[in-house]
């Protein structure tokens, strides 16, 4: 019967490629019988070839199924509520670049990062700071040189 289930969720589906730029949670059972819901996120940069260390890069965050408030980072969790961190590539934790959860936000790429290709990757959060599960992300590419 579980496998007769996981064949029914795989097959559904609206048809639509979501592999630009965003990633959806799967829908879950709450252990607590609250509902469950779906979270997605996208991201879009102003800049992404051509970047230098210590440019600025504004980068557009949308979600679905998820409210971002920046007046609740830290504060007791709220169902489908928090903010956002921004990596660089594989970057995890404390090792962010940005936390926020501004629909726009500015982030400064590292002076250290080397030149090729790089993920600037936006991750969900809930209010107090723990990441969603299963990982909710969106990234975007940056082609890194120096002049």
């Amino acid at each position: 019967m579980v496998c007769m289930i996981a064949f029914v969720v795989i097959g559904c589906g609206d048809g639509s490629d979501d592999s630009a730029g965003s990633v959806s949670a799967p829908q879950v059972e709450s252990s607590d019988a609250e509902l469950a819901t779906t979270a997605s996120v996208s991201v879009s940069a102003d800049k992404t070839h051509a970047v230098q260390p210590l440019d600025e890069i504004t980068l557009t965050v949308v979600t679905s199924g998820f409210r971002l408030s920046e007046s609740e980072i830290g504060q007791p969790n709220k169902p489908d509520t928090g903010h956002y961190r921004v990596y660089l590539d594989s970057a995890s934790g404390d090792d962010y670049l940005l936390e926020s959860a501004a629909a726009v936000s500015k982030v400064t790429v590292p002076e250290s990062v080397t030149d090729g290709s790089h993920d600037l990757r936006v991750v969900l959060y809930s209010n107090d700071k723990t990441q969603l599960a299963p990982t909710v992300e969106a990234s975007v590419l940056l082609i890194v040189y120096r002049l």
